[in-house]
């Protein structure tokens, strides 16, 4: 079954391409297909839940139903483990 990622930052396309490629090979890697989408923080409530899980590099001041999980740890490298390890058991829920 494929999960559908949506991944968020202030600009849609900086960090968060680069927080997208690392969770895409990550989830792969423990054989969950995953299709995703690249938008704008702005963007999440009108997509809220429509897809399995949010992954953003930015604040998000709107409460969500959608499981969210900030990227910052992807980005710094500090914790990057973890973080793609949580993103598998959220997504195989």
């Amino acid at each position: 079954m494929k999960k559908h990622i949506v991944f968020a930052c202030s600009s849609g396309i900086a960090t968060s391409t680069v927080v997208a490629e690392k969770v895409v090979e990550h989830c792969k890697y423990h054989g969950i297909d995953v299709a995703y989408q690249q938008v704008i923080i702005g963007e999440l409530p009108s997509l809220d839940n429509s897809v399995d899980l949010f992954v953003v590099t930015s604040q998000v001041e709107t409460k969500l139903n959608t499981p969210l999980v900030n990227a910052l740890p992807i980005v710094t490298g500090f914790g990057e483990e973890e973080l793609l390890d949580k993103i598998v058991k959220l997504l195989k829920c």
